[in-house]
């Protein structure tokens, strides 16, 4: 099989939706936030998350003696505050600036107004090529604000439309029992 470059991959990416969530977690003398596209459900039981960091973040280091961290899931009106997240050489301090937020009982940065918040503990780091893919456990769901998710796809920001309606010969999880 051909190895395929980066860019290839990339191009071919850009044609997935990603949802966008921004990470945020604290040291004793940093807070620090990224905008995550990379970000998955991993397991239910026990009830785990993954998402992926470039090596070279700053973030990374944080995480890796981080005893928490928050993932936010974002709303179609809130590109700013993905963005504010998006740019790897600012501070931490810098990234809050003008983001409505606060420290939970933990002093984890915590982002207000997002349509739900998963707490997490890091369960486990792992080398993936120029990455590390970060494991965490889920500890605490907090349901958010009301809205429609943001989505990133096609190098532009989205948000889902309709539902589809769906139309199979399959039958219907009520009628699994009637089939032969």
């Amino acid at each position: 099989m051909k190895t395929v470059s980066g860019a290839e991959l990339r191009h071919a990416m850009r044609r997935l939706a990603s949802p966008v969530t921004v990470v945020t977690s604290c040291s004793e003398s940093e807070i620090r936030g990224i905008t995550i596209g990379s970000f998955a459900s991993t397991s239910l039981e026990p009830a785990l998350v993954s998402f992926n960091l470039s090596r070279e973040t700053p973030m990374l280091p944080l995480l890796e003696k981080a005893s928490a961290f928050a993932v936010h899931f974002l709303r179609s009106d809130q590109v700013s505050l993905s963005e504010a997240f998006a740019v790897p050489d600012r501070s931490g301090d810098e990234q809050f600036v003008n983001v409505s937020y606060h420290l939970d009982q933990r002093g984890l940065p915590v982002l207000d107004n997002v349509l739900a918040r998963l707490v997490c503990t890091v369960e486990a780091l792992f080398a993936a090529g120029d990455h590390t893919i970060v494991l965490g456990r889920v500890g605490e769901v907090y349901e958010g604000e009301p809205g429609e998710p943001l989505v990133y796809f096609k190098r532009g920001y989205h948000t889902v439309g309709d539902a589809l309606s769906v139309s199979t010969d399959l039958p219907s999880d009520g009628d699994a029992a009637d089939t032969p």
